[in-house]
């Protein structure tokens, strides 16, 4: 007896992604009279093959499909009510929506489609932009703080003059030397130190440049820039525009550094996808391990599903960012939270956990607020000392939070969110349960913790390691424990959520996670997966 055709083996070969009813309808043909050559050069461009997709081309090539005769009974003329129904769901769920959430299962019997990774065959294209470990040393004297600040003022002054509508660019201290004409419109760049509210409805702010103080007046005749203003935070660097009028500054426009608005994008040869994930809180009782599994499994090739499993051998890097275990001391009675209680352990069984990874993906594991490390940021990259078998992995790379990383051509910026708290009770209208808000706000500041001195330490350095100087394709956060996803002037604003269930603590605060989900980015054509992996049944450790 012969052996039966893998239609869909046969499709997923020649880079056809199919959907699972896609793959029931293949089930069903007699694949004896199919051209599979011709039926993929039909699908080429689709990006995934749905089943209506698959019925129009089935029904509209029939005579070049056919190596022989269909059997007339064969149905493939119009989908079931059943597929038709989801297709209309998914439809609506890509209008809404450029996120696929899909369930994983892992196998529980043989599995029909032999797993074949792409991101084997293929090298890895990781080159370090910014990594701020060992960089950041210094004393903390009032020196090294004027430094500080001196750096974050020139690097963000840079980037407002490289906007283009900086028009008439003065210094505070020659405000009083130009000679202006009346009514003429000119900008500062300064460092906001103080906002007051009028009682008539306008606002003053106080800012500063190397050269001098300046006290800004915005009227209450303008309450959209007044409304505007309120987004200004303390220690934010910003242009404003407008005009002198009796010794006072009368702002007409605010200036954020910002991002540019791209359309372009660099293209990948490559059919490959980057994993992203953060605060898995390894150590903890809440650490939901066996959720965690599901996923190795997943980039094992471990599942049923032709089309779950396609997605996963397009897996080349895996990135952690931040709090991958869940640390000592890092807040009170959190003893009796932890499931492991000595740091090193909590490394040990982190390695063992990763060593599951398969080896031709790269892991990229950045700092958190509960790794061992200092808390300030910029945080350094974990050291030896604590994780020494992550490190003795070759595919594993240790980095700084933040830090910026070209990966197969696409830059990459990966930080925790640390200040994000900070960033969504300061600016109104923001929430620290909705991730995109304060990963909009730190693109439009081109700074990651605009504010000094509040929840989120951060060292004095040289230079400030905080501002976004290159900007990003994709910004991926963690932190927040909350999966988001959204896109700002071309940028992928992606944060990854959690492996850890909600505790005590969480509750306290009144953050609700989203366990267990994890997005997947196809770096060639930029489509998003939102793979779920938890089981509200899991028990508590």
């Amino acid at each position: 007896m012969s052996k039966r055709r893998d239609l869909v083996r046969e499709l997923l070969d020649r880079h056809c992604l199919i959907t699972p009813e896609s793959y029931e309808i293949l089930e069903d043909l007699d694949e004896d009279v199919i051209d599979i050559d011709k039926l993929a050069e039909v699908l080429k461009d689709e990006i995934v093959v749905t089943a209506e997709k698959l019925n129009e081309a089935l029904s509209s090539f029939v005579e070049i499909l056919s190596e022989g005769e269909i059997d007339a009974e064969l149905e493939i003329n119009q989908p079931t009510i059943e597929i038709r129904q989801e297709i209309d769901k998914q439809e609506i769920r890509e209008k809404s929506s450029d996120v696929t959430e899909m369930k994983i299962k892992p196998k529980k019997k043989i599995t029909k489609v032999e797993f074949d990774p792409i991101g084997k065959k293929i090298k890895p294209k990781i080159k370090v932009l910014q990594d701020s470990s060992g960089k950041t040393t210094i004393e903390g004297t009032i020196v090294d703080f004027r430094k500080y600040f001196l750096s974050r003022y020139n690097q963000l002054r840079n980037i407002l003059k490289k906007r283009g509508d900086i028009a008439g660019l003065l210094s505070i201290r020659d405000l009083d030397r130009a000679k202006l004409e009346a009514n003429e419109r000119i900008t500062v760049i300064g460092i906001v130190t103080e906002k007051k509210s009028l009682k008539n409805g306008g606002m003053l702010i106080d800012v500063e440049d190397p050269t001098g103080h300046l006290t800004l007046t915005i009227s209450a005749k303008n309450p959209e820039l007044v409304g505007k203003s309120g987004t200004l935070l303390q220690d934010q660097i910003a242009g404003f525009y407008g005009r002198l009028y009796e010794e006072m500054f009368i702002v007409e426009d605010l200036i954020f550094p910002d991002i540019p608005i791209s359309a372009t994008k660099p293209k990948i040869s490559d059919q490959i996808s980057v994993c992203m994930t953060s605060d898995l809180h390894i150590g903890s009782k809440e650490f939901l391990e066996d959720s965690f599994n599901n996923l190795l499994d997943f980039l094992n090739g471990r599942i049923d599903d032709p089309y779950q499993q396609t997605i996963a051998s397009q897996v080349k890097y895996l990135i952690v960012n931040g709090d991958l275990v869940e640390g000592i001391g890092i807040y009170p009675k959190q003893e009796d939270d932890l499931l492991i209680t000595d740091i090193y352990d909590q490394y040990k069984h982190a390695a063992n956990l990763l060593a599951k990874v398969p080896d031709w993906i790269n892991i990229i594991i950045t700092s958190g607020n509960h790794d061992a490390c200092r808390l300030a940021l910029p945080q350094p990259a974990v050291s030896k000392e604590y994780a020494p078998d992550l490190w003795k992995m070759s595919n594993v790379t240790f980095l700084s939070n933040p830090s910026t990383v070209e990966i197969h051509g696409k830059v990459f910026l990966i930080y925790h969110g640390n200040s994000f708290e900070d960033v969504a009770s300061l600016t109104p209208g923001l929430s620290v349960n909705d991730p995109n808000g304060p990963m909009i706000y730190t693109l439009r500041y081109r700074h990651l913790a605009p504010t000094y001195g509040r929840r989120s330490s951060i060292v004095p350095t040289l230079k400030d390691e905080l501002v976004i100087e290159k900007v990003p394709q994709v910004y991926h956060t963690g932190h927040i424990h909350i999966n988001s996803h959204t896109r700002y002037r071309g940028v992928e604003c992606i944060n990854s959520g959690t492996f850890q269930s909600q505790t005590d603590y969480m509750l306290s605060k009144n953050i609700n996670p989203t366990p267990g989900r994890v997005p997947i980015l196809n770096l060639q054509t930029n489509k998003l997966h939102e793979l779920v992996f938890f089981e509200k049944t899991e028990p508590r450790k």
